[in-house]
């Protein structure tokens, strides 16, 4: 897929407006909420951005190391995005705590998804590796397309609330719209190899979706947060970014097969999350009932 306009031009711009959109749900009362939640805050944050991504390389060896191993540690250092936002909400858990945890890891992975990815190259590929995701370009890319276009959709959502409430749900639509092109592009343009690449990814992804998952809900129960503030670190655990992965996989770094467990992995989360979302919305039920 290397040289596609769809993916070096319209995927950076999609995510670009997404961005924007996740930027329409924010305000900056939002970020005074982590001194309001510092010990959900911070093990969110923990987990998000160290546990998660050292389970990446952890399951990655376990499944022979190679490229698709790269490409599970690229999707495990990804942070969640307006998705586990919107989620969290259907789960009844708790959406402020959820709204601050990605915006911390949205604007952290700037400076930790280059170390991680270049550490997995290193150890999984070797010096072999024609790839690598040159961190200054990393940076202004992840300027260019995560943190100026949440900026402008802050500075729309301050100066016009009511379009903002009404622009953001869809864009979100556009989000998942995204998604399902880039995977059926991949699909067509990676046929013959799909066979071979989605027996070595399909478990690995299972893995890590479901591993995130409980990581979220024990270290949260472990920690002595309430069930819905561990509902809510497991859903921001277990929803990734993937169309910042495949933006990173497929135009910086103009691999497909590193792309493949962000592709793979967008098809799974929804299900698995949807799952949660139905437990916890009964919790709520019965707190309440």
């Amino acid at each position: 897929m290397e040289g596609n306009a769809l993916i070096t031009v319209g995927l950076p711009l999609a995510l670009f407006i997404i961005m924007v959109g996740m930027g329409l749900s924010l305000t900056v009362a939002d970020f005074r909420r982590v001194g309001q939640q510092p010990r959900a805050v911070a093990l969110g944050s923990v987990l998000q951005l160290i546990a998660v991504p050292l389970l990446g390389f952890a399951i990655g060896g376990l499944a022979g190391g190679g490229i698709l191993a790269v490409g599970l540690v690229l999707l495990a250092a990804l942070p969640g995005g307006t998705t586990s936002n919107v989620l969290c909400y259907l789960a009844r858990a708790n959406l402020a705590l959820s709204i601050t945890l990605t915006v911390i890891a949205s604007l952290a992975i700037i400076f930790t998804l280059p170390l991680y990815v270049n550490w997995a190259l290193q150890y999984f590929v070797g010096e072999s590796a024609d790839l690598n995701l040159p961190v200054g370009k990393t940076l202004i890319t992840m300027l260019v397309i995560v943190v100026i276009p949440v900026g402008i959709g802050m500075l729309i959502r301050a100066r016009a609330e009511r379009f903002a409430a009404k622009a953001e749900p869809w864009i979100s639509k556009f989000a998942l719209v995204v998604l399902i092109v880039i995977v059926i592009g991949i699909l067509i343009a990676e046929w013959a190899n799909l066979p071979v690449w989605l027996a070595a990814a399909w478990l690995p992804v299972l893995a890590l979706n479901i591993g995130a998952l409980a990581i979220g809900i024990i270290a949260g129960k472990l920690a002595g947060l309430s069930m819905q503030d561990a509902l809510t670190v497991a859903i921001e655990l277990g929803i990734k970014n993937t169309t910042l992965g495949l933006t990173i996989a497929l135009s910086l770094m103009k691999s497909t097969e590193l792309a493949l467990p962000a592709a793979v992995y967008g098809l799974f989360m929804y299900a698995s999350v949807a799952g949660l979302a139905v437990w916890g919305r009964r919790i709520d039920a019965q707190a309440n009932g």
